[in-house]
């Protein structure tokens, strides 16, 4: 891995995170460099870029290398910076929300993709960013990727127009002759706020992490960590909820078991070829490893899938991530259907590389992005030459 990347001349040279410090995802990355042979890298959080823009090009002071776009995190300090380069309006910071209230993220999206695209008017010509201001935008945005995925030709859950109201909702599913369905706050990540929704023979039952608190208009939302079961006029409530803070509605396809658990993927793709895999297991139809979901080897799966089945799952992941051509990296959340034969995938993350102890060719997804940095950068710089 040092003779691809090392430090004579590398375009990894010198490395700037725009992050938030402490976070794993960059600790994860500038340990990678190091243990490539590189310098390590620097960290500017988001909130201080906002602050002051000309901070990040300072540390470019030869005009050239690497800028790593990563993820905001929770950090609420770095939430109101970005909420405030949008131009939106939060509660005052001297009257914090709980750190689990759920609120619509349309703010910290823009603010994100915003920050994303003024850094890369900020910094010298000569740098390469990993990721591209549009194209995480629409990532983020549940409808918009689903939209994106399905124009690749990705096999997709069937999606129900936007509903304001479960009364509107039940409406639309009673047309679409669906019972069940993932109700998903469009703007969000870690499955916070999504319910997954059954009506069948008059008994109305929500499955979410989300709970519901009476009050002004519809309530409020907040994120426990913990799945748990909403019947009947709780569950309308929570979903009235949801859906009031502007929800994505997709058919509920049921995921293929294993020994009687139901399993998905994450795929991160890395220079637009696959690299990682995990495979996650529940209890139910929500496989989040923070909600009680389990990890597992891939192979478990690819061993139960004809050959072909994998490969155009594969397939379909270099697909999509070729459309996004200045993403050094994407990660699927993709599942096998009942029976093994078919795949379909829920969602495509900007940021979904933190995905610990798997290894892909004897690297982690960190030291392998910094592996194939290089070709990547030279296919870009030959790319815009031919242009």
């Amino acid at each position: 891995m040092t003779r691809d990347a090392g430090p004579a001349g590398s375009p990894l040279t010198p490395c700037v995170i725009l992050g938030a410090a402490d976070d794993e995802r960059a600790e994860g990355f500038g340990a990678a460099l190091v243990r490539a042979g590189l310098p390590p890298a620097r960290v500017l959080d988001y909130a201080r870029f906002a602050e002051a823009p000309e901070r990040l090009a300072a540390l470019y002071p030869e005009g050239r290398g690497l800028l790593r776009l990563e993820s905001p995190g929770g950090d609420p300090r770095i939430r109101r910076a970005l909420v405030r380069l949008a131009g939106a309006v939060e509660a005052p910071e001297d009257e914090p929300d709980p750190p689990t209230r759920l609120r619509p993220d349309r703010a910290l999206q823009r603010g994100l993709a915003a920050a994303i695209g003024l850094a890369h008017r900020t910094v010298p010509p000569g740098i390469v960013a990993t990721h591209d201001a549009e194209a995480v935008a629409r990532l983020y945005d549940k409808r918009a990727c689903h939209t994106a995925m399905a124009e690749a030709g990705l096999p997709v859950p069937r999606a129900l127009p936007p509903a304001g109201s479960f009364a509107t909702l039940l409406d639309e599913m009673r047309a679409a002759g669906l019972s069940r369905v993932f109700v998903k706050p469009r703007y969000g990540s870690g499955a916070a706020g999504i319910a997954a929704l059954a009506v069948a023979r008059g008994e109305i039952v929500a499955l979410s992490s989300a709970e519901h608190v009476p009050g002004e208009g519809c309530g409020t939302l907040h994120h426990t960590h913990r799945l748990r079961r909403h019947r009947g006029a709780e569950a309308v409530a929570l979903v009235d909820a949801i859906l009031a803070q502007d929800a994505h509605v997709e058919q509920w396809v049921p995921k293929a078991a294993i020994e009687g658990r139901p399993c998905d993927l994450r795929v991160l793709v890395v220079a637009g070829e696959p690299a990682h895999a995990v495979l996650r297991l529940a209890a139910g139809p929500i496989t989040n490893l923070d909600l009680g979901g389990c990890r597992a080897d891939a192979d478990l799966l690819r061993r139960l899938a004809p050959p072909a089945t994998w490969e155009a799952m594969m397939a379909d992941c270099r697909r999509f991530a070729a459309t996004l051509p200045h993403n050094l990296h994407v990660a699927f959340d993709v599942a096998l259907t009942v029976g093994f034969r078919r795949h379909v995938f829920f969602e495509a993350n900007a940021f979904g590389d933190l995905i610990r102890r798997v290894r892909h060719e004897g690297l982690d997804p960190y030291e392998c992005q910094v592996a194939r940095l290089p070709a990547w950068i030279a296919a870009r710089r030959a790319s815009r030459l031919a242009a």
